[in-house]
């Protein structure tokens, strides 16, 4: 679920750092699903739970020049993706946990972008934070996430990683054998985009 945030995040930061463009020029990235993942974790009384999304598109926008000003990004993730490695706790997940039949789609929309550190160098790396509203399970939540953009030639490449409560987004906390796992999920992400012409 985090990683839905993650993702848009990630988009906003990629158009961001493509320093190799004129500062004053509207950039448009695109996001590759095939190059893309989040990742979540989720303890639990038997161990760490690892599952992995599935991106379905998304589009970062912006000027280098006033990236917190006309910034702005747009993640969709698939809900029924979820994977992890045991067929029946996915389907679990995805059915029970997720509702995947009322919620097929979690959305990530941005509504700021905070620059922390700005490189020297156009080819280094920026540390942003990205404000936006999640939409996971029917809940839209205003989030915040700190992202590390880093430029290489046409795309960039969005990294960083997030906590989540399952309560915030009507969520109930799985369970296994009566035992129940952690109330957060932390979810880590890498998302590359490729600007437009």
């Amino acid at each position: 679920m985090l990683i839905f945030r993650f993702f848009i995040i990630l988009q906003i930061v990629t158009f961001a750092a493509s320093s190799s463009s004129a500062g004053g020029e509207l950039l448009r990235f695109r996001l590759l699903p095939d190059e893309s993942w989040i990742l979540t974790y989720v303890s639990h009384p038997f161990g760490i739970v690892k599952g992995e999304f599935t991106l379905r598109g998304g589009e970062a926008r912006g000027e280098i020049k006033d990236l917190d000003g006309t910034g702005s990004v747009k993640l969709t993730i698939v809900a029924g993706s979820y994977k992890s490695n045991i067929r029946f706790r996915d389907r679990d997940v995805q059915k029970n946990y997720l509702e995947k039949e009322e919620f097929p789609v979690i959305t990530f929309t941005s509504t700021d972008i905070e620059i922390s550190i700005k490189p020297k160098l156009l080819n280094g790396t920026w540390e942003l934070a990205v404000k936006g509203v999640l939409e996971l399970h029917g809940v839209r939540k205003e989030i915040r996430v700190p992202v590390k953009l880093t430029p290489r030639g046409r795309k960039i490449t969005a990294e960083g990683s997030t906590t989540i409560l399952f309560k915030e987004f009507n969520i109930a906390v799985p369970t296994l054998l009566s035992l129940r796992a952690d109330e957060r999920v932390e979810v880590g992400f890498r998302l590359v985009g490729e600007q437009m012409p």
